[in-house]
């Protein structure tokens, strides 16, 4: 099953609102996060939220990592 069927070819990061690609950086780390709630980010987006508030910025469930 490719990205764009299972995610949707339109998925995009509701905190940078750009379209969500899968991949790794060089050191193997994911740029995408599912959270627990099941919504997904861009992991550097979601860091610099949870700098300001513990919420999912969807569903405002308690992000856990």
């Amino acid at each position: 099953m490719s990205w764009k069927t299972k995610w949707g070819k339109n998925a995009t990061c509701p905190i940078s609102l750009t379209r969500l690609r899968p991949g790794c950086n060089k050191d193997g780390i994911t740029y995408v996060v599912k959270i627990k709630c099941g919504h997904r980010f861009y992991r550097k987006a979601l860091y610099k939220w949870y700098d300001t508030s513990p919420y999912c910025p969807v569903c405002r469930a308690c992000i856990k990592f």
